[in-house]
């Protein structure tokens, strides 16, 4: 990710200096939230630093550029908020390994774009919340005071790309449970369906009549709640497709 892609520091800066906005803390607290910044570019990262400073309301005990940075400060420093560029190499590791780490940091993804590939990795990871690439200085901050106070921090677009996703994991768990009724040999035939085999040519493949091979066509249709060869080529599919991203996340 480009240093330009991330939004302009000194833009936040003049912000800063035209007005400071009171940031209110949820519930009762003494001390500033405790927070670190982890991103790799260094000239970004220290202009990151330099204007979250200015708010009273947090205390930014530390930065640095990667994995090892990022570990060895949420010991040394013990922050409540780990605000992660998510544009780091391997950054939704991090968070995966920093939520196995500790449950005391809560983590922030940062300038994440608003691609559904990327925001489930962060959601699967264990992030907390996501400010987006073109969210300002106000809001990041918001982001992080909200976090602090347990609040799950997810933009409207965000949100409905995870509502969306579940919808379709959902209907897919649906078509692999119904895939895993069918008896060994219905889904033999419906492999076979997913060839575009003939019924002539699925009797022959398994030595058995067409009379037969309809009648397994017919009740796997029945299992899956289809209405033709067509769905129920989809449906195994879709399945198929389950069990893929289930192997996946296990080999991840």
């Amino acid at each position: 990710m480009s240093y330009e892609s991330r939004g302009s520091v000194g833009m936040w800066r003049n912000q800063l200096r035209k007005r400071r906005p009171e940031i209110i803390l949820c519930g009762a607290r003494d001390m500033p939230i405790r927070v670190i910044v982890i991103a790799d570019v260094r000239l970004y990262r220290d202009g990151l630093v330099a204007a979250l400073h200015d708010y009273d309301a947090l205390a930014v005990v530390g930065s640095g550029a990667d994995h090892v940075d990022a570990m060895r400060l949420i010991d040394e420093t013990h922050p409540e908020v780990a605000v992660i560029d998510i544009g780091i190499s391997q950054a939704c590791n991090l968070v995966r390994d920093v939520n196995a780490h500790t449950a005391a940091t809560r983590i922030l993804a940062f300038a994440v774009e608003e691609a559904m590939e990327t925001i489930l990795e962060c959601a699967e990871a264990g992030a907390s919340g996501y400010v987006t690439l073109d969210a300002s200085l106000d809001e990041l901050v918001d982001a992080i005071v909200r976090i602090a106070a347990c609040e799950l921090v997810c933009p409207p677009k965000v949100a409905a790309m995870l509502f969306r996703s579940i919808s379709e994991r959902e209907r897919r768990d649906a078509a692999a449970s119904e895939t895993g009724a069918l008896t060994t040999r219905e889904r033999q035939v419906l492999a076979f369906l997913t060839r575009g085999l003939t019924n002539k040519e699925i009797a022959s493949t398994l030595n058995i009549s067409q009379a037969t091979v309809k009648n397994h066509v017919h009740h796997l249709l029945e299992k899956l709640d289809v209405g033709t060869r067509a769905q129920a080529v989809a449906r195994a599919q879709i399945g198929a497709g389950r069990r893929r991203d289930a192997v996946s996340r296990r080999e991840a």
